[in-house]
């Protein structure tokens, strides 16, 4: 099963998050480079193949730098990407113009449950008192979670605003592969120090420089291994916490082309420059007439409460 994406009808960066990873992408490579340069230079390189070697410490240190600032640079992106609005709680009303599972591997893909509210139906039913509207709602951006720009649903081309249900996968993914980069890179280091010990490089001239170049190609590795295996086991623990709770069974409860009131906390997606409901904590049902397609509004006035996760009649088939 698919996700649900947005589009921005004007203005707006989608992918602002990923700019912001590649930035510590770039940080671990100049900061991790220059020390890997700073060693070639105690060592001192007279030319030659020596050259060739120094040039090799670098290049394989800016990776294990590049590697190690993009396992970190995405659990920071992660876990700082939401900013919550004032008033936090938030409730709406309009067509669910797409509802989807974003499902795959984590990093490329979060697990949540998304949907896009939106259509001419779509209203702000509460709280009063803030004055809210449709306009507030979309484009007031959070105290420091950068701008927010109104988006659409791709498929239908409607006026939307995006929901979710958040996934217990992308956080433990995000956590255990940062702290997996750190811990192979660490092994790394030790592992390259004893191959030079053992094969008697860590001398002088071009062995030294040998020495720092196993060095840097083992953190590099490392790095990339730990966190991929980190990644995996908190995929997998996230995948169980998930399981154990009615993850599924809520996210199951919100049908493409119904009619439905959505309640959840107001934020700014600053990795994506829009506004959104993230999570959703409850769920009303009006109806379901295809209203993506056919009238957009209620035609009988039915409203059926019900608790997310549940319909009327149990499971949504």
């Amino acid at each position: 099963m698919s996700g649900c994406d947005t589009k921005h009808d004007g203005e707006g960066n989608p992918d602002a998050g990923r700019d912001r990873v590649l930035g510590w992408v770039g940080g671990g490579a100049a900061i991790v480079g220059t020390a890997g340069a700073l060693s070639v230079a105690e060592v001192g390189v007279a030319g030659g193949p020596a050259a060739l070697v120094a040039i090799g410490v670098v290049l394989a240190a800016a990776g294990a730098g590049a590697i190690l600032g993009f396992f970190i640079g995405f659990a920071v992106a992660w876990f700082d990407r939401l900013f919550v609005q004032n008033p936090s709680e938030i409730t709406m009303s309009g067509c669910v113009l797409c509802a989807g599972k974003n499902t795959g591997y984590p990093p490329f893909h979060d697990n949540d449950w998304t949907f896009n509210l939106g259509g001419p139906s779509l209203t702000v039913d509460g709280p009063a008192g803030f004055g809210l509207t449709l306009d507030v709602i979309r484009t007031r951006a959070a105290p420091g979670g950068g701008p927010a720009f109104t988006v659409v649903d791709p498929a239908s081309m409607l006026a939307a605003l995006h929901c979710e249900i958040g996934s217990r996968i992308g956080d433990y993914a995000a956590v255990g592969a940062a702290a997996g980069s750190v811990a192979g890179a660490i092994a790394g280091a030790v592992i390259g120090a004893a191959i030079c010990v053992a094969l008697g490089l860590a001398t002088f001239g071009i062995g030294a420089l040998l020495c720092l170049l196993a060095v840097a190609i083992a953190i590099a590795v490392g790095a990339f291994a730990g966190g991929a295996i980190g990644n995996t086991i908190g995929a997998g623990i996230g995948w169980i916490a998930d399981a154990a709770s009615d993850f599924d069974e809520r996210g199951e409860a919100i049908s493409s082309g119904c009619l439905m009131t959505l309640t959840g906390r107001w934020v700014t997606d600053s990795s994506h420059q829009h506004n959104e409901i993230h999570d959703i904590s409850s769920a009303q049902l009006i109806e379901c007439n295809d209203c993506v397609g056919a009238t957009g509004s209620s035609s009988s006035g039915l409203i059926a409460a019900v608790g997310i996760g549940r319909h009327p009649t149990g499971r949504d088939p």
